[in-house]
């Protein structure tokens, strides 16, 4: 299913659906707006309220078509909350039910903050109406030494300065606000602190995350003061297949601080996905296949001239199979290296299997301390863990055949392009930073 880009400002209607009964609460009233007909997307907002999501949720439905559909948790901003709901697994389970209620599917649900952690227990009901799950700086998550803050014992200036990389431009003076104001504000904080604690963690939910089977990606900012890095990479490190990306110069609020970031994060994901579980339609202007790559019945021939350049330079790599033809199970891409050249920095993957095959020339592959040359017709296999890099000694160019078994990696390779493409340096610290977005890490002083 393909949405189309509006092209007139969405409209937005507001809605208030009572979901069948539940156990232990009955049915609940959960008052929502929605934005754009195309392929649904549940947008879910922390303890800042609807507010805080509905700007983003204008930026889907606008820009890329979707049916934008962003409730009110029950108890924010006036809404009536019933006895019983009173925890963020119950506020999945009406969500859930919302779903059903709504007769979605295909849906895509993106959380900030505890709507995050909303999210994630939304995945794990199993429920088959969701495509995939968005994490943007997701609560829930305890990892030791690394506490959220104390949220409930902050004023309103040191919230802003912990939750924003420009804590200047989202500044709010609470004395100016009305009386009204000042009680919704009240009673936002109370429902908060009654679906979330004070700690706005589960100490179970890291074990039980592992029963995610739905494509997940963990975005983070990484000025966030609120709740640091470390947790969005433990939310990656749980989930299977997860992708975790740092949203560089972002605060604990990314679709308010830097929404074209998130935006261009959620097109690459949801790019990457098999059209049947895409909740988000493809990149505008995705090249058509070329002639040369001829598509008969399941079977992809590219030829010498096809795949997609992803790196040019004395390092030129070719994306020879995305993994839209093997349900990404495999990526395959061509790596031509110039004469004494070097590869990547030494680093090891968490998440996937990379091979080497050397059609022509010699490598030098380095793994941890040993180092090895080998020539033409040698297949070098790196397991998960394995610290490894590869350069070309010789005076003569080197041809690979390079693996990746899932093939999630091949996003990494699209990633420096475009941050080639922007113009920032091609160093340790920047190809480490792409890296660590696919579950892999710069290790040792090479």
């Amino acid at each position: 299913m393909t949405s189309t880009p509006a092209t007139a400002p969405p409209t937005t209607t507001m809605r208030t659906l009572r979901t069948g009964d539940l156990a232990g609460i009955g049915p609940v009233p959960v008052t929502f707006t929605e934005r754009g007909r195309g392929r649904p997307v549940l947008l879910l907002h922390g303890g800042a309220g609807p507010r805080s999501v509905t700007g983003f949720a204008d930026l889907l439905a606008q820009r890329k078509g979707l049916r934008a559909i962003v409730p009110t948790h029950p108890g924010f901003a006036g809404t009536a909350r019933p006895e019983g709901l009173d925890g963020i697994r119950a506020l999945a389970a009406v969500y859930t039910a919302l779903l059903e209620e709504l007769d979605l599917h295909e849906v895509t649900v993106i959380g900030n903050s505890i709507g995050g952690w909303i999210a994630a227990e939304i995945a794990l009901t199993g429920s088959p109406r969701l495509s995939s799950t968005v994490l943007l700086d997701a609560a829930g998550l305890d990892v030791p030494d690394h506490p959220i803050a104390d949220f409930f014992s902050l004023s309103m200036t040191q919230i802003a300065e912990l939750s924003y990389h420009d804590p200047d431009a989202f500044r709010i003076d609470p004395t100016t606000f009305s009386p009204d104001q000042q009680a919704a504000m009240a009673a936002n904080g109370a429902a908060l602190a009654l679906y979330a604690g004070t700690t706005m963690t589960d100490p179970h939910l890291r074990a039980r995350l592992a029963a995610i089977s739905v494509p997940t990606l963990v975005l983070w900012g990484d000025a966030d003061r609120i709740i640091d890095v470390e947790v969005g990479r433990a939310y990656a490190a749980a989930i299977p297949g997860a992708r975790f990306e740092l949203l560089p110069a972002t605060g604990h609020l990314p679709q308010l601080e830097t929404p074209e970031q998130v935006l261009a994060s959620l097109t690459a994901f949801t790019a990457s996905l098999p059209p049947a579980v895409a909740g988000l339609p493809p990149a505008p202007g995705a090249e058509e296949p070329r002639a040369e790559e001829a598509t008969m019945t399941d079977v992809k021939i590219t030829g010498p001239d096809g795949g997609e350049v992803a790196l040019s330079g004395p390092t030129r790599l070719r994306i020879l199979e995305d993994g839209s033809t093997t349900e990404h199970r495999l990526g395959v891409a061509e790596i031509v290296i110039a004469p004494h050249t070097d590869g990547p920095p030494q680093h090891r993957h968490a998440q996937h299997d990379e091979g080497f095959y050397v059609v022509s020339g010699i490598a030098r592959f380095t793994v941890g301390a040993d180092s090895y040359e080998v020539g033409a017709g040698t297949f070098v296999m790196v397991p998960p863990g394995a610290p490894h890099t590869f350069a070309n000694p010789s005076d003569e160019t080197t041809v690979l055949l390079n693996t990746f078994t899932p093939d999630r990696y091949v996003q990494y390779f699209r990633d420096l392009h475009d941050m080639i493409a922007a113009g920032r340096p091609l160093n340790r610290h920047t190809i480490g930073e792409v890296m660590s977005r696919y579950a892999t890490e710069v290790v040792g002083d090479s």
